[in-house]
């Protein structure tokens, strides 16, 4: 049964390579989970499941890996991937910008939070490395607070603020590459977006996080696949030039930690590592075989109404219900996996049907051409649940969902048609042609 959602993922990519023949949001969708399901499988037969240390739930569990939960894993992973099908990049002809004071000014909030950043994790980046990755790790885990996070809290409200919200900087990578290749801005002036656009790893490593890191690569491709035809070969040579020594230091940092926190584990870092990125399969059976269908917890699902109305979060509840359920339930199992334990399988059907249905609104018809920026903004909010959902579901703090929240305030906006700071590109175009 292990084979299956490799076989399956990998026809699904074939198909939506066949049927649209580029290499489109929904291909790069279902090429990941064709990844980790190999994975998946050289997990399982290397015998890796009997190994102490890994990410799968429990010591010398032999998964079962029914028909139910492979069929289960296999369609509502598709039900989140389907809706990016409608969006066909290569014929994209215009982008717009609606409201273009309402994105300067949201655009120089991020570029300020990414400052803000910068300025408290920077020094500390540095000495943590030269530590040790491990023990930075454990000290998180325990509930020991960073350098940069000590330093916060001696800052105004305000900074505090916007530190706390400052994974929303990550929404700086698609205005990075609207401003770059639509607006065909100079790169001086955009090259600023794209360095606040990584400001959430800086924050990743002072937990010795590879999570992180791994989120921004995932989608930054995103970004390179739906503005393909925007891209010049300019933009090309120069992402080419800035990415390579960019992902040779973040592919050392991440086999450093990687071989830290697993160096004496049975499997070797290696192992470890092939665990990491093969085991939501598996944990997804063992969660649909072991989850006791009478909790229900959905701090998860609505993180900021569950802080401000019941003050706790996913991170606050998580060792009561690991308590609860008699397993750990801190590991990668897909988003599916993360809506399965919160929510039951009705729950999980019912969840996946309504993100689906929130995409195609936003998506709006197969086939469209033209989007407006806050479009798009929303769009790469939504298309990191299934991108990143590899791993696990993306939103599950305060701090992560207010991207989606503020990529729906901006989309919400661009409907409605403001007096000032509207997209005049248009008129200017018809003006010059005439």
């Amino acid at each position: 049964m292990h084979f299956v959602p490799l076989v399956y993922f990998a026809g699904l990519t074939y198909y939506f390579w066949q049927k649209h023949r580029t290499y489109d949001v929904a291909t790069y969708m279902s090429m990941l989970y064709t990844i980790t399901s190999l994975c998946s499988v050289l997990m399982v037969m290397g015998g890796f499941l009997n190994q102490q240390g890994g990410g799968v739930l429990v010591d010398g569990y032999e998964p079962e890996l029914g028909v139910v939960p492979t069929v289960l894993y296999c369609g509502l992973i598709t039900l989140t991937i389907v809706p990016f099908s409608f969006i066909r990049p290569e014929k994209l002809e215009r982008i717009s910008n609606v409201h273009r004071y309402l994105i300067y000014a949201f655009t120089l909030l991020i570029v300020l939070q990414g400052i803000i950043m910068y300025y408290l994790v920077g020094g500390s980046i540095s000495d943590l490395l030269h530590g040790d990755f491990k023990f930075l790790k454990e000290s998180h885990y325990a509930g020991n607070i960073s350098p940069a996070d000590a330093k916060m809290l001696t800052m105004p409200m305000p900074i505090q603020f916007m530190y706390l919200l400052s994974f929303m900087t990550l929404l700086a990578l698609p205005l990075f590459f609207y401003y770059t290749c639509v607006e065909k801005r100079s790169l001086w002036k955009t090259f600023p977006l794209l360095a606040i656009s990584i400001s959430p790893i800086l924050r990743g490593i002072l937990m010795a996080d590879r999570t992180e890191i791994i989120h921004y690569g995932l989608m930054f491709f995103f970004c390179l696949v739906f503005f393909q035809k925007f891209i010049t070969h300019r933009v090309r040579n120069f992402l080419l030039v800035v990415s390579l020594p960019v992902l040779a230091v973040g592919m050392t940092y991440i086999i450093a930690v990687s071989s830290s926190r697993f160096e004496n584990e049975d499997e070797g870092a290696s192992g470890s590592m092939l665990e990491y990125a093969g085991q939501s399969y598996v944990n997804f059976c063992y969660f649909y075989d072991n989850h006791n269908p009478n909790l229900y917890y959905l701090e998860r699902e609505f993180p900021v109404t569950s802080y401000f109305v019941y003050k706790n979060q996913y991170v606050d509840t998580k060792d009561e219900r690991t308590a609860r359920e008699g397993f750990f339930i801190g590991v990668f199992a897909s988003h599916i996996g993360s809506w399965l334990l919160d929510t039951g399988v009705v729950g999980a059907i019912l969840i996946s049907l309504l993100f689906a249905f929130l995409c195609c609104l936003v998506i709006n018809r197969y086939n469209r051409t033209e989007f407006d920026i806050s479009d798009v903004l929303m769009l790469f909010a939504l298309g990191a649940v299934p991108t990143f959902g590899i791993f696990y579901y993306r939103y599950y703090t305060v701090a992560t969902a207010f991207v989606y929240v503020a990529a729906g305030i901006l989309y919400l906006c661009s409907k409605f048609i403001f007096v000032w700071g509207t997209d005049d590109t248009e008129e200017k175009e018809k003006t010059e042609t005439a």
